[in-house]
This record gives C-alpha cells, structure tokens and sequence, in this order.
C-alpha cells in the first residue's frame, strides 16, 4: 500500500485517528494536508510528519463552514499541485439520553459530524473530478449500525454518513471517484477518553469483543488509508467495520 505521488487531505488531523492517518498516508510516501478547527494541533499534526522526513502543511478548518472546507483543498491543489484523497476524520462526541438532549447539543453534533461531511464530500467530488478521480474515505461508527443507548445525536450522525457514503459512491462512479467509510467500534482516542470512564468502558469492551482489546487509532488509519489506495480499486459504497469482531455479535 504505496501513496508515493499521491496527495491527501485529512481533517480532524490535530489528534486520534486523523493524526494517526496523516503519519500513516506520510510514511507511506504521499504528501498531507493535516486541517483541523484547531489550528495549532494541525500543526503539531504536520510538524510531526516533516520531522520523520515526510511533506505536510497544516490548515485550519472548521468543517461546518463551506468556505474553510474550499480552502482546505485549494491549499492541496496550491501546495502540491493536486489531489488525490480526502479523509474525514472531524467528529465531536455527546453522550445523553435523547430526552435529556438538548436542541442546542443534538444541532452541534449534526452540524459537525453531518453536515461537515457532506460540505467535504461536496467539494472533494467537484477537485476529485476535476483531477480525473480519487477517493474519499469518512468515519460512521458501530453507532450507526447498532444502537447504543446514550448516543442518540452521535448514532443519527454517523447513520447519515453511512447514506451519505452510498450516494456520492454512486454519484462519483462515473467520474472515477471511490467514497468509503469505516466504522470504527471502541478506539482508544482522545475523544474518547473525554467521553467516558475509561476503566470500566475497556473492562466492559473487552467482555463482548470478540478480539478482547479496544482499537488503535493506528487500527482504523490502517483500514482507512486501504480504502484509499489502489488496493482497494474495486471497492466503493461500503462500510467497513473495524471493530474487532463487535458487530457480528
């Protein structure tokens, strides 16, 4: 799995699984755009790939704002003259039982996670067709194919990503566009470690997962970055599940 030539954009790349795949798609040969809301981890993020010999510039990047998405893929296109891939790997988590959810919380969620990934895939498909194809990989979640109480905002969410993945796979065919997603089960992040106990969430994890460990965000970079590379050339509309064997039980 060689991206050598390749150029990719990563958001949510200031920390978890976006840093781990901005490393990952560096190491592997191909040029980075690490964004992120937080301009100072996406740096961090590009520092870190420089400092292992790899090319990366960071971007601040708000994916609810169409006009932050659009700059994010002109600076690929400026910087490296191309683009190739687009990950996304923004995405802000809330646990709350619905009726405990406000309107407020339920519009963040969306807003980010939702609405952010169809402001990217927007715009991916229009610089993907215009340099003559490529692949977009997005982040759902176990959430979004099997309920988990307390995530109703979060599980809606990732579920759209999911419907979201099918039509611009089935839009982008014709223009050699491939859109993917993973879903990732319990992952080891930063994010999740702000939104749970996490000795008891690994205890519990280790109990119903077949595999018996919580994922890496090197696990679902791993699995992402497949999705996007000619290895995967046949592939496109599927969600992938990367969660040590939960889902099947």
């Amino acid at each position: 799995m060689t991206f050598a030539g390749r150029v990719g954009l990563v958001t949510g790349a200031g920390s978890g699984i976006g840093r781990a795949t901005a490393q990952l798609l560096a190491e592997r040969g191909g040029a980075v755009i690490a964004a992120d809301v937080n301009p100072v981890t996406a740096e961090e993020t590009a520092a870190l790939v420089r400092a292992r010999g790899g090319r990366a510039e960071a971007c601040a990047c708000d994916v609810t704002r169409a006009d932050d998405v659009d700059a994010a893929i002109t600076l690929a296109r400026r910087q490296f003259a191309r683009l190739d891939i687009v990950v996304n790997c923004a995405g802000i988590l809330r646990v709350a039982m619905l009726e405990s959810t406000s309107e407020k919380e339920w519009n963040e969620v969306l807003a980010v996670n939702l609405t952010g990934a169809f402001l990217l895939t927007r715009a991916a498909l229009r610089a993907l067709r215009e340099g003559g194809g490529g692949a977009i990989v997005h982040i759902a979640s176990r959430a979004a194919i099997r309920a988990k109480e307390a995530h109703g905002a979060y599980s809606a969410s990732k579920a759209g990503i999911l419907q979201l993945t099918q039509m611009a796979a089935v839009e982008g065919a014709r223009h050699g566009i491939r859109v993917n997603c993973v879903c990732p089960g319990f992952i080891d992040t930063p994010m999740t470690r702000g939104g749970y106990d996490m000795d008891a969430s690994i205890a519990a994890w280790k109990e119903v997962c077949p595999l018996g460990r919580p994922g890496t965000p090197d696990d679902v970079a791993k699995a992402m970055l497949f999705l996007a590379s000619d290895d995967a050339a046949f592939v496109t509309g599927v969600a992938l599940p990367v969660d040590g064997g939960r889902t099947v039980l």
